[in-house]
C-alpha cells in the first residue's frame, strides 16, 4: 500500500511495556556499567520477537502513538512515529487496513553482555510485498526496562547482510565506537557520510543508490521555475552502534536527517501536497516546502586498507515538514 509500512517507513510495530518487558532469565544482579550478565538465549529472544510481532499489528489497526512508544525507541521509533501520523492524516476512517505483519526466518544475533544497555539484533524477513532482509535491533535500557525496538535497516532486495563474527559460543561482538584500524571508525561513519553527500570529494564510499547515485540524482535539472535544496546531518541524539563481522571489519548503524527544500519561483505557485508532507504542514504553503527524512543506514566498513564502506541496508521516513 502506498503509505503502509514500508512506503512510511515499514516494518513497524507497537507494544504495551509489559508485553515484552521480558529479562533474560539467567540475570544476575548486576553492579556498575561494566559488570557482566548471562547474555539471553535464543529462546528468549524468539519470545520477544514473537511478542513484538503479536503487537505490531495492533498499533497499525489502532494508528496508535502513544502505544507505538513502549516497544520503539531511537531513530526507529522516530521513523515509524512519522509513518503513523501519515497514515492517520491520508487514512482517517482507516479504509485501507494494514495487512498483518511478520518477521520470519529469523536468526539471532547475541552478544555477551557488559553493563546497560544490552542489546541483541535478529536477521530476519518480513512478511510483507517485496520483503527484504532486515536487521531488527531491540535494546534493553536497564534492569526493569522493556526490550525496545531501536534499529530496522533492510537491505535491497535479494541481497543478504554481511555476516557477523561469531566466537566458538556463537555469540557476537559489539565494536567500540572509537575501535581503530577500520577504514573508518564507526563514530565518524555518519559525519564522513554527509560530508560526502554535501560534496562528493570523500573516497571512502563504495559506488551505490545511497552514495553516487544518490549524488547524482540530485545535481539533476528540476522543471523550469522551481529551485531544490538539501541539507543532511548526523542524527546526534541516536547513538551509533557497531557489529564486529566475519571478515575482521564492523557493521555500523546510523541515523541522518535528510531536509529537501523545494522553492517555487514567482509566478509558480505549490501545488496540492504529497500526503507525507500534508501531514506536517499547518496551512497552505505557496511558496515552498521543506520536508525533514529521518534515515537509518547500515553500512560495512572493511579493516583499514581493505577496501570502501559499503551501504547494506536502509530504513527511512518522513519526520517533519513545513512550508512557507
Amino acid at each position: 500500500m502506498a503509505l503502509g509500512r514500508r512506503a512510511a517507513r515499514s516494518a513497524a510495530a507497537a507494544a504495551t511495556a509489559a508485553a515484552i518487558g521480558i529479562s533474560a532469565s539467567a540475570c544476575m544482579t548486576v553492579d556498575g556499567a561494566r559488570a557482566r550478565v548471562a547474555p539471553l538465549d535464543e529462546r528468549e529472544a524468539a519470545k520477544v520477537l514473537a511478542e513484538f510481532d503479536a503487537r505490531n499489528n495492533e498499533v497499525y489497526a489502532k494508528r496508535d502513538p502513544d502505544l507505538n512508544k513502549t516497544i520503539e525507541a531511537g531513530s526507529f521509533g522516530a521513523i515509524d512515529q512519522g509513518a503513523l501520523k501519515i497514515l492517520r492524516f491520508s487514512d482517517p476512517q482507516r479504509a485501507r487496513p494494514t495487512p498483518p505483519v511478520t518477521h520470519n526466518n529469523p536468526q539471532f544475533w547475541i552478544p555477551r553482555p557488559v553493563g546497560w544497555p544490552k542489546w541483541f539484533a535478529v536477521q530476519n524477513t518480513p512478511s510483507y510485498a517485496q520483503n527484504r532482509t532486515m536487521l531488527l535491533v531491540f535494546v534493553k535500557s536497564g534492569p526493569d526496562a522493556p526490550w525496545m525496538a531501536s534499529w530496522g535497516p533492510s537491505a535491497k532486495p535479494g541481497e543478504p547482510l554481511p555476516e557477523p563474527y561469531r566466537d566458538s559460543t556463537g555469540h557476537v561482538e559489539e565494536v567500540g565506537l572509537d575501535t581503530p584500524g577500520l577504514a573508518v571508525e564507526p563514530s565518524r561513519a555518519a559525519q564522513e557520510f554527509t560530508g560526502y553527500l554535501t560534496d562528493g570529494k570523500s573516497a571512502l564510499f563504495a559506488p551505490g543508490a545511497q552514495t553516487s547515485e544518490a549524488r547524482k540524482s540530485r545535481e539533476g535539472a528540476v522543471q523550469d521555475g522551481f529551485v531544490r535544496q538539501f541539507a543532511d546531518m548526523p542524527t546526534t541524539q541516536y547513538r551509533p552502534m557497531a557489529i564486529r563481522l566475519r571478515d575482521g571489519g564492523a557493521l555500523v548503524l546510523f541515523a541522518v536527517t535528510h531536509s529537501m527544500k523545494l522553492t517555487m519561483q514567482p509566478p509558480n505557485t505549490l501545488g496540492e501536497l504529497d500526503p507525507s508532507q500534508g501531514a506536517f504542514v499547518t496551512g497552505k504553503p505557496t511558496r515552498s516546502v521543506t520536508e525533514q527524512r529521518l534515515a537509518e543506514y547500515a553500512v560495512a566498513v572493511p579493516p583499514a586498507g581493505g577496501g570502501q564502506v559499503r551501504v547494506v541496508a536502509t530504513a527511512s521516513g518522513v519526520v517533519g515538514a513545513d512550508g512557507e
